[in-house]
């Protein structure tokens, strides 16, 4: 009997559900579950570890600490002179005998809340550059103007300072990179804040997170740009708010339809200097409007600036915080989308008042954000590296607009009209009339492509079919390569269409 239970533990042995642990890891997960599918029952007597060594060709030491350690957790009992025995084990406690483990499905187990999370399929990122993923050009960062600032900053410091970087940090951020922020925001943005003004965190999405937990309840009003961004959709849909689709032309938001289509909203969210997807620039009579909304409703503005700085035919616009004196107003921005994803740092500006709220908030979800990167990221801002590599990707970034508007129209102007991009990483592109836009992902896809598309970030049933493409992160030749491969699809499929509908006429 022991000489067969010492074969059954070698099969359990050998099918190795822990790889990479130790074997006497392994040995005890095999014997319980010897134990736990029936195979032994209690009282019965296992093989002896010189038995068990010998049979499975292990170590006597192995066989003997994997003994030690499930007699600790009460599996088997020893007995001096006697051997070792599968131990009484309260009923309940295993698994039944043979029958494998069912886990409960999604919908079973969610709460509402949860349930909305998973259908959205959340706000996945892109990792790589290809055709035509909105990403910066991460090929052409400083990286190693970036490694010897992060060499310094751990070198430089005195050893106290150093290891209070391996600590918590503070839940606004450094000092030294708020006081940064805040000079840049000042100069280049328009922006009235200080540095006790600024909470760094780690994304917008978690920005957006907190704003929508501490200013707004479920079931409130948030009015949205219509199209606007998906990210943002998702972050305020999470958190049980009603959104309020508000129509967006060449000049940004509509506001004279604002108090109809949101009469209840307790704030809106707005991307005035580079519209999410349009790329419209909010006209200043409208953002002077939106502040008389927000001053007479008692509402709140959520000013995200994700891309403000790459702007390319004028001057970057001044932001709507910068015209307001009541404290209505909270600015986000981002350093993912001007430097590199992979930081993982941003910032919200908010009125004064909200700052303790804010700050106690933040320390309820993850406490602060990475203390080395924010002094990295201080020290290149600092010395005049931020503002240089700024105005180097700009010219870049233009360079790359114009390109990419010049071969858009050679091929595929038969199929979209473009909208002239003033600023940021990608441009929208609306579908003639007959083509169909899931054809036209479907198309894209068979050809290697990814398609991002416009209707998807429309709220209201009325939705305008496009293409969202970006246009920063790839070289002229390779982007050009994609539209040409993308013109031949459509073409091809626009030819096989056209042949079978004369064949249905000569039929």
């Amino acid at each position: 009997m022991r000489r067969k239970t010492a074969l059954k533990l070698i099969t359990f042995l050998d099918q190795n559900q822990a790889p990479g642990a130790p074997l006497t890891v392994r040995l005890q997960n095999a014997i319980r579950r010897l134990i736990a599918e029936g195979h032994v029952r209690e009282g019965d007597r296992l093989p002896s570890s010189r038995l068990l060594a010998s049979e499975a060709k292990l170590a006597r030491d192995t066989v003997e600490s994997a003994y030690q350690q499930l007699e600790a957790e009460g599996y088997i009992e020893r007995r001096l002179g006697s051997g070792s025995f599968v131990a009484a084990i309260e009923p309940g406690l295993l698994a039944s005998p043979r029958k494998p483990y069912i886990s409960p499905k999604p919908e079973a187990v969610l709460s509402r809340r949860g349930k909305e999370i998973a259908q959205s399929g959340g706000a996945p990122d892109h990792r790589d550059a290809h055709p035509f993923v909105i990403l910066p050009d991460i090929q052409q960062f400083p990286l190693e103007t970036w490694r010897k600032l992060t060499a310094r900053v751990l070198a430089d410091h005195r050893q106290a300072s150093a290891r209070e970087a391996l600590l918590y940090a503070e839940p606004m951020g450094r000092a030294d990179l708020r006081q940064e922020i805040a000079a840049y925001l000042a100069a280049h943005r328009g922006v009235q804040c200080t540095a006790d003004r600024i909470v760094v965190l780690n994304s917008s999405q978690q920005a957006l997170g907190l704003i929508a937990t501490l200013l707004l309840d479920a079931g409130d009003s948030l009015a949205m740009e219509e199209p606007g961004f998906h990210g943002a959709r998702l972050a305020f849909r999470n958190a049980g708010l009603n959104l309020a689709p508000v129509p967006v032309d060449a000049e940004g938001l509509i506001g004279d339809a604002l108090p109809s289509a949101a009469l209840e909203a307790r704030a809106v969210y707005v991307t005035p200097s580079h519209q999410y997807p349009t790329g419209a620039t909010l006209s200043l009579e409208r953002r002077l409007g939106l502040i008389r909304w927000a001053e007479a409703t008692n509402g709140w503005i959520i000013e995200d600036d994700y891309d403000s700085e790459y702007r390319y035919d004028s001057r970057p616009i001044a932001a709507i915080q910068g015209l307001d004196h009541a404290g209505r107003v909270l600015y986000l921005g981002t350093f993912s989308k001007v430097l590199f994803p992979g930081i993982r740092l941003a910032y919200i500006v908010l009125p004064e008042s909200l700052v303790p709220a804010f700050v106690a908030g933040r320390t309820l979800i993850d406490g602060h954000t990475a203390p080395i990167a924010q002094a990295v990221l201080a020290a290149f801002m600092r010395e005049g590296h931020f503002t240089a590599y700024i105005r180097r990707m700009r010219e870049l970034y233009r360079a790359r607009r114009d390109n990419f508007l010049e071969a858009f129209d050679r091929h595929l102007s038969p199929f979209a009209d473009p909208v002239h991009p003033a600023g940021g990483l990608h441009m929208a592109a609306y579908l003639r009339e007959g083509l169909d836009e899931a054809e036209t992902v479907r198309i894209a896809a068979a050809a290697g492509i990814e398609l991002p598309t416009l209707s998807r970030l429309y709220l209201g049933k009325q939705k305008r079919a496009g293409w969202l493409l970006g246009f920063a992160a790839l070289d002229p030749h390779r982007a050009e390569s994609a539209m040409r491969q993308l013109s031949h699809a459509l073409s091809r499929q626009a030819g096989a269409e056209h042949g079978r509908r004369r064949q249905q006429r000569n039929a």
